[in-house]
């Protein structure tokens, strides 16, 4: 595996131990490395830190659910576990007034095919 996946792979697996501690410090800066989740003012818990994938080709993932046999597509995603060669994500929606609301829906995702991860800001969601 190259270095710059190993990179990747660092990153994702310090989501996913985020996640499922809720770690909550003091001091914070705004990467996708940040080891907590929340700011330093937290009033709730934060769960969650949404993150984007980006293809080689440079273009965002979307994936596609269905809801009442309707097709939805996503780009924002919770990762829900992390091994050294793929990810599970869940995907959320993304609600009209910008925030964001988890569906029941998950994929696979191989990591060589990502290239780059956006980080948003961290959030707390019902699971």
């Amino acid at each position: 595996m190259s270095e710059s996946k190993n990179c990747l792979i660092d990153v994702l697996k310090l989501i996913d131990n985020l996640q499922k501690c809720s770690l909550q410090e003091e001091n914070y800066d705004n990467s996708c490395s940040k080891p907590f989740l929340g700011g330093s003012s937290n009033i709730f818990v934060y769960n969650t830190r949404p993150v984007t994938f980006f293809l080689c080709d440079n273009t965002q993932l979307t994936l596609t659910y269905y809801v009442n046999n309707v097709a939805n597509t996503s780009n924002v995603f919770r990762i829900e576990n992390v091994n050294d060669s793929c990810i599970t994500v869940r995907l959320l929606v993304t609600n009209p007034d910008g925030t964001f609301s988890s569906t029941t829906e998950t994929a696979l995702i191989n990591i060589d095919c990502i290239c780059a991860i956006k980080c948003l800001s961290d959030i707390s969601l019902d699971l």
